[in-house]
């Protein structure tokens, strides 16, 4: 069981990495865009959505294996400390943000110019909060886990 564990926390590790890297890109790529000439801006706007799904692939990862360990490392959410509780919480909330920033994609995709620059910064927007929440995730799973 130590060896399964160990892989379990190697694929968590992976999936932070993900998500994160994908918010960090995503950050960086925005600013890009802004600043890009006209005929550069779709080019580089297709990089987003990509950088995108990797991150919600990462924060599966992440709901899959932290479960796991919960079980198979600590005996269920029972013997868990309040900073785990308070780290959860901010997972359910980064989870909840990811999947408005999913819908708001969909809608990008549909709109028009106008539309498409309005629902632009409510993701942009939402993309900050994730930050925010993901660090968040970070530093109370330090205190948790350390």
């Amino acid at each position: 069981m130590m060896v399964f564990n160990k892989i379990v926390l190697m694929l968590h590790f992976l999936g932070l990495a993900m998500g994160l890297s994908a918010g960090f890109a995503n950050m960086a790529m925005v600013g890009l865009i802004k600043k890009a000439a006209p005929p550069e801006k779709p080019v580089l706007g297709r990089f987003p959505p990509v950088m995108a799904r990797m991150g919600r692939i990462g924060l599966a990862i992440l709901w899959v294996t932290g479960i796991t360990m919960v079980f198979t490392r600590w005996a269920g959410f029972k013997s868990m400390v309040w900073t785990f509780d308070v780290k959860l919480a901010f997972v359910i909330l980064l989870t909840i943000v990811v999947g408005y920033m999913q819908s708001l994609e969909i809608k990008m995709r549909k709109a028009d110019a106008a539309a498409g620059a309005a629902i632009m910064a409510r993701l942009e927007s939402a993309g900050k909060l994730t930050m925010v929440l993901a660090v968040l995730v970070v530093i109370f799973a330090v205190l948790t886990f350390n």
